[in-house]
């Protein structure tokens, strides 16, 4: 009996390199979230757990003198607003310059980049914080204290460009890192006190002129200040603020960020 022929299987067609790509960034925000949120047993309860306390205790103080409402805006929602702007930056920073060093196991994988850590880590953050923020909405809302934007988009894009800073100064943390390992830790005694002096606590616009123009030099105030005044038309934002200003320093970090990325890309390969 004659045997039936056997055709080989054809093989694949080969992918392409935005199909690699766009795998490799999947499978590292897959792996950076299951370690992020499963680390311990309350990692996941921690995510949350921060930015209420922040808001929590930002919420007493103010109850405590009776302030209802700051620049013509709901105190809770204002308070919301400022400290989660100012977490997109520092949490995307943070996590974005120690994103090399923390995955250089996996370039083993020809694959797998430095740089696809930093856009990896730099998306699973602002998703993250994107459900967080939609969390405490819906919480805000149960409370009696509803977020209704007028100029949404406006809103958007300052949360954006914020999101952007973030992403471009933890390159350029990350890259000055390979040259200095103590970049890192000088990137936290930096953050602390930009949380004083951005208007996340309290508003620039209360200051004299002459010590807001000095705290306006700092681009986050810029952003936090945006974000607000996407909430209302009527709020009294501080008259320095610029938008053109913001997105002048995230196009110079984005730049700087990248080139270093370019220039030192085998120094931090081989971290």
């Amino acid at each position: 009996m004659d045997r039936p022929l056997c055709h080989p299987t054809p093989a694949p067609p080969p992918r392409s390199s935005l199909a690699v790509t766009w795998s490799v960034w999947r499978a590292l925000m897959l792996r950076e979230a299951l370690t992020r949120l499963f680390a311990t047993r309350i990692s996941w309860a921690w995510v949350l757990f921060e930015p209420v306390f922040h808001v929590a205790y930002l919420l007493v103080l103010y109850s405590a003198v009776r302030v209802r409402s700051v620049g013509n805006l709901d105190t809770p929602v204002w308070i919301m607003v400022g400290i989660q702007t100012f977490f997109l930056f520092r949490k995307t920073a943070d996590h974005v310059a120690g994103a090399p060093a923390d995955n250089s196991a996996l370039f083993a994988y020809r694959q797998v980049k430095p740089v696809d850590t930093l856009v990896a880590r730099g998306l699973l953050e602002g998703a993250s914080w994107l459900v967080i923020t939609l969390l405490l909405i819906a919480f805000l809302a149960l409370w009696g204290h509803p977020f209704v934007p007028q100029f949404p988009l406006a809103m958007m894009g300052a949360c954006a460009a914020m999101w952007l800073l973030g992403v471009a100064f933890g390159m350029v943390v990350s890259a000055c890192t390979t040259l200095m390992r103590e970049t890192r830790q000088l990137l936290s005694i930096v953050l602390r006190p930009l949380y004083m002096i951005s208007g996340v606590m309290f508003p620039l616009g209360s200051l004299p002129a002459d010590w807001r123009g000095v705290l306006m030099l700092n681009p986050l105030a810029h952003g936090v200040e945006l974000v607000r005044m996407g909430l209302s038309d009527n709020y009294q934002a501080v008259p320095e603020t610029d938008a053109g200003y913001l997105f002048a320093w995230v196009l110079g970090l984005l730049l700087l960020g990248l080139a270093l990325q370019l220039r030192l890309s085998h120094k931090v390969g081989a971290r």
